[in-house]
């Protein structure tokens, strides 16, 4: 309802620091580490508000085309579908047994004797994590019951993160070099040298370097400047500390950009 809970729309999803922990235990520990996904995981949110909808183009019903449609789930589209879908996993992993954190709303937890599991979702990906194959086995179904899902097996991927891992020596490694070469590819640098440092020793960027005219801003309004950066801030955020310094720099000059920068 506008001016009463319209901008009720946030979905929660959990942190990267999150998932690199619990992937560190699952290396310590000799944990499982599996991966399911949620089909079409907004449609199957329940709504609390009254929305209505005009028919969808070709399916209008002859004589009928000034009805509208009342919505009984929530679609893709929809601002509250987020939520809602986050809102009923919620409820129903609890329902389960399992405890939410309070550092990470999107990591549930369960202990069964000597057994423990952890769940961390982002959106529609889950990853399940614990020491006991036959117990996420019976967490798999349980969710399986409930909601469209697919089941991964072991985890190899998860939020761009490539997951290398050695279990006879309880090594467990991360990259994102398909992310990375796919930002190469977005903004045509593929065939760019590798450097051994982000910034060359002596450049200094500042303000001075901003465009002066209007001329200048016009130019670089066709530059990708913000979104080159914000994907390097993802890559760096998720496994790429070095280049924290270089990506700190170049968010300073975001609102105004010069060809320096």
């Amino acid at each position: 309802m506008p001016r009463i809970d319209f901008g009720d729309i946030f979905s929660l999803v959990t942190k990267v620091t999150s998932t690199r922990l619990l992937l560190s235990v699952a290396a310590a520990f000799d944990f499982e580490v599996e991966k399911m996904d949620v089909k079409t995981s907004f449609l199957h949110g329940d709504l609390e508000e009254e929305i209505y909808m005009k028919q969808p183009e070709g399916f209008a019903v002859k004589d009928k085309k000034e009805l509208v449609c009342k919505l009984k789930k929530s679609l893709y589209g929809l601002k509250q579908s987020p939520r809602m879908w986050h809102q009923k996993f919620d409820t129903f992993i609890q329902g389960l047994g399992f405890t939410r954190r309070k550092v990470d709303h999107c990591v549930y937890f369960k202990l069964i004797g000597d057994c423990v599991i952890y769940l961390v979702l982002y959106m529609d990906d889950m990853l399940l994590v614990g020491n006991d194959k036959e117990i996420i086995q019976d967490l798999k179904t349980q969710l399986s019951s409930k909601f469209d899902m697919k089941d991964i097996g072991a985890a190899n991927y998860i939020l761009g993160m490539e997951i290398k891992r050695d279990q006879a020596k309880r090594k467990l490694w991360l990259n994102q070099r398909k992310y990375v070469e796919a930002i190469l590819q977005r903004f045509n640098m593929q065939d760019s040298k590798p450097v051994k440092v982000p910034i060359p020793v002596g450049v200094r960027l500042s303000a001075e370097q901003c465009p002066k005219t209007q001329e200048e801003e016009e130019d670089m309004s066709r530059i990708p400047y913000a979104s080159a950066v914000g994907s390097l801030m993802y890559a760096m955020v998720c496994t790429g500390p070095q280049i924290a310094h270089a990506v700190g720099v170049l968010i300073r000059f975001m609102s105004k950009p010069g060809k320096e920068h």
